[in-house]
């Protein structure tokens, strides 16, 4: 990994800080996680589960910057569950488009 991060730019203080930045995330995916289990096995399934509210078509999960979001299989809008924005922008990314959600929604 240590090569990987490496060959990507990143010096020896920004590997640990991306480590760090990593560890958390999961931590903070697994919690998610859970608790969305918890909601799906509380409420059980509806009609409208995993449908896209653009166009209502089906949603998938897929990985974007560390979490796990609904990206719509025919718009290809992308929706994020409770918690999930949060948690992106509480990454230590400054740079970018992290960068420019953070300042948006801190006004």
């Amino acid at each position: 990994m240590a090569k990987e991060l490496s060959e990507h730019g990143y010096d020896r203080e920004e590997e640990y800080f991306y480590k760090k930045n990593k560890e958390l995330l999961d931590k903070m995916r697994t919690g998610l996680d859970a608790k969305r289990a918890e909601q799906e096995a509380a409420s059980g399934k509806n009609q409208n589960w995993m449908k896209c509210p653009k166009c209502g078509k089906d949603l998938e999960e897929v990985a974007l910057a560390g979490i796990k979001v609904d990206q719509c299989t025919n718009c290809l809008g992308i929706y994020f569950d409770k918690g999930e924005l949060e948690l992106l922008l509480g990454t230590q990314e400054p740079k970018g488009f992290l960068g420019g959600l953070k300042r948006l929604f801190k006004k």
